[in-house]
């Protein structure tokens, strides 16, 4: 019961442990910077598993390479505003929805009639948005400043509204993911776009506590796109190809003059493919998350912080799982929590930094559910070898260490060969030993002995005063128990006979199989690894009828049974033992069967007489036994127990209702 306890109280523990570890590490990476790249990793991940969205109410005219080679533009430098009316002229003819100019036009042109002429195109549409610079000037002592760089004055009456065309924050990776709109004083040019095509969400403040997340709809020329020169020809397009199309206007890296700094982007989809995309594109973006209301927002911190505490508790709980089971859980908890995430990001339009749970808090409580149970099974192992290293070679100890063995008291029922062994007459002549002279000769006998049992694989049970209490079939597993059990017998048998003050002392043996109650009894507060059962009491016995038949091992039928061939025996008869109802055959084990000496010569007249015996034909029964003595060179312990047996049963003349079974009334 204690060490039930003790090993559910560490169990718990280590749950315990795991679960604040777990949420302590899961909540440090949604406060601390880095772990942001696992953020924007969440972000990333469930654009990728999407297919792309309907793009097609913007169409985006690029400024690009090409056409400056066609109108003769310069690649490094501004371009000639007069270009600009001709384009414009046409949107309003088609009746574009909206013109969006992602360039600056902060200075004035080098030919003042090409601004009147572009202020007029621009006032004759009336739905042109312009774009704001707005650069961060670094001061001396840390202290910044951010000025606006806004359209020249003409252009600026003449538009529907102009604004920032900045994207604030720029993320490390150099990708852009929250949604700029505006300063205090100054809107996004996208939000003033929104504003001018009505959309709802430009009906309330800016200003609002709630993050705005760019809602991708797709990886790099996701939205139709033609270049200036084309928009220009007459004769390029289809007619009609711009109405009520949102327009953008702005150049593509290439042109670097177009743009105020760097003007390519990451998005999520370079996660995967290492496109950057123009900025002209991420404007699109945010003007059609406006205008739409598909923008993502993030999972509020109370929230995502909830999620990180529940995965931590249930990271730790894979503490309570066997390793196998624990990684295939890990494994489906992180699918499960990366296919919800995705569902969320595209169906409710809200995401969280899940990589934490998946990525960092499942794998991490799996680590550490495996390396508990890794130290508690060591724990467990150690205890075991502690336990059976008294019982068994060091191998089988080890076996016993690395199979599931249970320390808890109980046990359970298993077919097992029991042996006993006795040193014969030990017990009279201790009684004029002292102590330690008794206790070095029991320690050379035992040195002996368990060596035998331990090389046969056996386990020794316990020590009982000058005998031994061996086992084979438990705790460990053996086919051949009888066969190991009748192999350490013949060993003991070899044995150097000890001599005590000029006594032989010879082991005595006694094999039985049979099942028994194998495990670790006693009490709460103490117990050892035992066997119990009727097999163990008639090994037991069968050890103390040597001593009546004058022999060294005896072994029962059921063992007789599982030999074989392998090993010379004989019948010695059917004997009713002292408090047994039913009478059982008992053999003799004389030796293996590969060192036979010509025991089978005096065994078949010693089984004549045994069966004359039986039959109650004693002079003839007297005469088989005589014989076998003689063949002995004039002595047999059991041959002699039967004639002795012969004349008490002529002398007192009880041969009516003869069995052939031997009474033995002392135990």
């Amino acid at each position: 019961m204690r060490f039930r306890q003790t090993k559910h109280l560490t169990r718990a523990l280590a749950i315990t442990a795991g679960a604040l570890l777990a949420i302590a590490i899961g909540l440090a990476c949604l406060r601390f910077s880095f772990a942001e790249p696992l953020a924007r990793l969440s972000y990333n991940l469930p654009f990728l598993l999407r297919s792309n969205l309907d793009t097609d109410k913007i169409i985006l005219v690029y400024l690009d390479e090409e056409s400056a080679k066609q109108l003769r533009q310069p690649i490094d430098d501004v371009w000639n505003r007069a270009l600009h009316s001709p384009l414009l002229d046409r949107l309003t003819q088609e009746n574009a929805r909206l013109v969006f100019y992602d360039i600056v036009f902060d200075q004035p042109a080098a030919d003042p009639a090409a601004d009147v002429a572009f202020a007029d195109s621009i006032r004759r549409n009336g739905r042109v948005i312009l774009g704001a610079t707005l650069d961060k000037i670094e001061r001396m002592g840390g202290v910044s400043r951010k000025t606006v760089a806004a359209p020249i004055k003409p252009l600026r009456k003449a538009a529907a509204g102009w604004g920032i065309l900045a994207f604030d924050p720029v993320d490390p990776d150099y990708g852009v993911r929250q949604i700029f709109l505006g300063t205090s004083l100054i809107p996004s040019a996208t939000w003033k776009a929104a504003q001018v095509l009505g959309a709802s969400i430009t009906r309330e403040s800016r200003e609002t506590p709630v993050k705005f997340w760019v809602n991708y709809y797709g990886p790099r020329n996701t939205f139709p796109s033609i270049n200036f020169a084309q928009a220009l020809d007459p004769e390029g397009l289809p007619p009609r190809y711009f109405t009520n199309k949102i327009v953008l206007i702005g150049g593509r890296p290439t042109v670097g003059s177009l743009a105020v700094g760097r003007d390519e982007f990451a998005t999520p989809y370079s996660t995967s493919n290492h496109q950057f995309s123009p900025g002209l594109e991420i404007h699109a973006t945010i003007l059609l998350n406006l205008l739409r209301g598909e923008w993502l927002t993030r999972l509020p911190e109370k929230w995502e912080t909830a999620f990180i505490v529940v995965i931590g508790l249930l990271a730790a709980g894979l503490c309570a799982l066997r390793p196998v089971l624990a990684t295939l859980s890990a494994l489906l908890a992180s699918i499960a929590i990366a296919c919800c995430a995705c569902w969320i990001v595209w169906t409710q339009r809200t995401w969280a930094a899940w990589l934490v749970p998946a990525a960092i808090q499942i794998p991490m409580g799996l680590v550490w559910s495996v390396g508990s149970q890794y130290l508690l099974e060591s724990r467990r192992r150690k205890e075991l070898r502690r336990a059976f290293g008294f019982y068994l070679s060091p191998q089988m100890a080890d076996k016993i260490a690395n199979s599931d063995f249970d320390l808890r008291p109980g046990g359970k029922v298993v077919e097992a060969t029991v042996i006993f062994t006795d040193l014969e007459n030990f017990t009279t002549l201790s009684e004029n030993l002292d102590p330690a002279e008794a206790s070095e000769i029991l320690t050379s006998y035992f040195e002996q002995t368990t060596r035998c049992i331990l090389e046969n694989k056996g386990t020794i049970i316990k020590y009982i005063g000058d005998a031994v209490f061996a086992a084979w079939g438990a705790p460990v597993d053996e086919p051949a128990h009888a066969i190991r059990a009748a192999e350490a017998a013949c060993d003991l048998r070899c044995l150097l006979e000890l001599e005590v003050r000029g006594k032989k002392l010879r082991t005595r043996v006694g094999i039985h199989s049979g099942k028994v109650l194998a495990g670790n009894l006693g009490s709460s507060f103490r117990f050892d690894y035992t066997m119990i059962g009727d097999a163990v009491n008639f090994a037991s016995r069968l050890e103390s009828i040597n001593k009546y038949l004058s022999t060294q091992i005896l072994i029962s039928d059921a063992v007789r049974q599982q030999l074989g061939d392998k090993f010379i025996t004989r019948r010695l008869g059917e004997f009713r033992v002292a408090g047994k109802t039913r009478s059982v055959v008992i053999h003799e084990l004389l030796c293996r069967g590969d060192s036979e000496s010509g025991e089978k010569s005096w065994i078949e007249p010693f089984e004549t007489g045994l069966r004359a015996f039986g039959s109650a034909e004693f002079r003839e029964a007297r005469d088989s036994m005589n014989r076998t003595r003689q063949m002995r060179g004039g002595s047999d312990g059991p041959a002699e127990f039967y004639l002795r047996k012969i004349a008490a049963l002529e002398a007192n003349g009880h041969t009516e209702n003869w069995t052939g079974i031997v009474e033995l009334t002392e135990k």
